[in-house]
């Protein structure tokens, strides 16, 4: 039934990384994969979230919505990027909404399978610490770019 697909996806994630990664990377992937397509809805601005996302392959657009059906692209994330990880860390409402720009395949991580790699996983562990950091020092930036202007 659905497993074929499923282990296609397998197939072209061991093309992914280097050796000592493949089989961590699409074991993960069986467990918390999702795929999305050009255009589809990651998640929407003002719901409730309970996943943090790391992006394995493909591209996010993040957007807020100006009107029915409009949205206004801000910024765009790629391979190795993390998000929606205030969900997990603070019960936020979602801040955007994002939109798979390519075909896309991600790691949909509810808070205790985000505990959980983080404990079994180090590699992997370090690739979120990694992706979050670059989160906040992009953010840093952003504001030091807002106060230059004004």
């Amino acid at each position: 039934m659905g497993m074929d697909t499923e282990i296609t996806h397998d197939f072209d994630l061991m093309k992914l990384g280097f050796e000592g990664e493949q089989g961590l990377t699409a074991e993960l992937f069986l467990k918390y994969g999702k795929t999305f397509e050009p255009r589809q809805i990651i998640i929407r601005e003002g719901e409730a979230g309970h996943e943090v996302y790391l992006i394995i392959a493909g591209k996010v657009v993040v957007t807020e919505k100006i009107k029915q059906g409009n949205y206004k692209v801000l910024s765009s994330l790629g391979a190795g990027e993390i998000f929606g990880e205030m969900a997990i860390l603070d019960n936020t409402p979602r801040s955007a909404t994002l939109i798979a720009a390519t075909q896309t395949r991600l790691l949909a991580l509810d808070k205790s399978s985000f505990e959980l790699i983080f404990k079994t996983h180090p590699r992997w562990a370090m690739k979120i610490l990694t992706a979050l950091s670059r989160r906040i020092q992009n953010a840093f930036q952003q504001l030091e770019d807002l106060h230059a202007r004004r």
